[in-house]
């Protein structure tokens, strides 16, 4: 019987350590003592490890929620004038402002981008010179775009024949609606 545990070397009958010598009963517990500072290292060892783990893994989720915060605090985007409009949205007295200066829609974010860089309200950024320029330059584009379009020709209308009609029906059970298709369609079917 091999004794590995106290448990082991309390379960040997008086017979069986009787027959034991002093010197054998000795090394049999220095093993057993030595077993269980071994077992006793390696359960601290397991829970430093743990405990390391734990850390990483704590100081991971703070590092997360910081960067959480800093992107929660980019997408909110408080002005510096302490509004609570976000950057990118228009307040409503700035959207006022710019449909009452006739800024098209597609300029907008040009006239904002430059009061935000510029760190002045979107009235006063339509008062500076630059921005004014470039809405005009703008328009102009936009009219001489306007009329040298080429792309807007009209088309004549294509009515059709007797035999698309038929084959329209047949295919796809398209009917024709206007009462003159209707007939072109009948027509086209006594003569097949």
């Amino acid at each position: 019987m091999e004794i590995k545990t106290w448990a082991d070397f309390g379960a040997l009958s008086k017979e069986e350590l009787d027959a034991l010598s002093p010197e054998e009963l000795e090394e049999i517990k220095a093993s057993i003592r030595k077993a269980e500072e071994e077992a006793r290292a390696a359960s601290e060892a397991e829970a430093k490890k743990k405990e390391e783990e734990y850390a990483k893994a704590k100081e991971l989720a703070e590092n997360y929620k910081i960067r959480a915060e800093k992107a929660e605090k980019a997408l909110k985007g408080k002005r510096e004038d302490g509004g609570d409009t976000p950057k990118n949205e228009l307040s409503q007295s700035d959207l006022i402002t710019l449909i009452r200066a006739d800024v098209p829609e597609e300029d907008f974010e040009e006239v904002i981008s430059y009061a935000q860089f510029k760190k002045i309200s979107v009235k006063e950024a339509l008062k500076s010179s630059v921005v004014r320029t470039i809405l005009s330059e703008r328009k102009e584009e936009r009219e001489t775009a306007q009329a040298t379009s080429t792309g807007n020709k009209r088309k004549g209308t294509h009515t059709p024949s007797g035999k698309e009609l038929l084959a329209n029906a047949r295919k796809s059970g398209e009917l024709p609606e206007s009462d003159e298709d209707i007939r072109k369609l009948a027509a086209a079917q006594f003569e097949k």
